[in-house]
């Protein structure tokens, strides 16, 4: 497969993801929100919060994803290997555990409130476990990508 092939499919792939994102957050919550508030109209209250602490765990997905979308850039152009790129993949690490951070608050709040209904601990396992998995191969490939470009740097200098 040609790389400007590849980061082309890549690129297709964080379009997708940004579309399900906004799903999720601006359809699914909102949609979550108004049978829990048919069935609890008591919880009425927590509709515009929770709305709110979607697009809050949404955002740095977002952001990731224009990170990604600058990394899947350099690809064709065999730039990959670049201190940019691994600054990048820090930053993506970096909003990995910021969003594990939120995600984990709230799952605590819930837990320490007594809601613990199975659906929602299925989610918030779900997302921190992401999370957690996210920040520890982001971390690696900032590493990874940092130490190939200094060996390309190295070997640039050589000849």
């Amino acid at each position: 497969m040609k790389l400007s092939t590849a980061s082309v499919l890549l690129k297709l792939v964080l379009i997708i993801s940004a579309i399900v994102v906004a799903l999720v957050v601006f359809w699914c919550v909102p949609m979550y929100m108004q049978h829990v508030t048919d069935v609890r109209p008591d919880l009425a209250g927590w509709d515009y919060w929770m709305r709110a602490y979607a697009l809050l765990v949404a955002l740095p997905v977002w952001v990731t994803i224009v990170l990604l979308w600058k990394v899947f850039g350099t690809i064709p152009k065999s730039e990959a290997f670049s201190t940019e790129n691994a600054h990048r993949f820090q930053w993506i690490a970096w909003l990995a555990e910021g969003d594990i951070c939120v995600v984990g608050g709230f799952a605590l709040f819930l837990l320490i409130s007594g809601v613990t209904p199975p659906f929602l601990v299925m989610c918030f396992g779900g997302a921190i476990f992401g999370g957690i998995a996210a920040a520890i191969v982001f971390h690696v490939l900032a590493g990874l990508v940092r130490n190939a470009a200094e060996l390309k740097q190295d070997s640039d200098m050589t000849i």
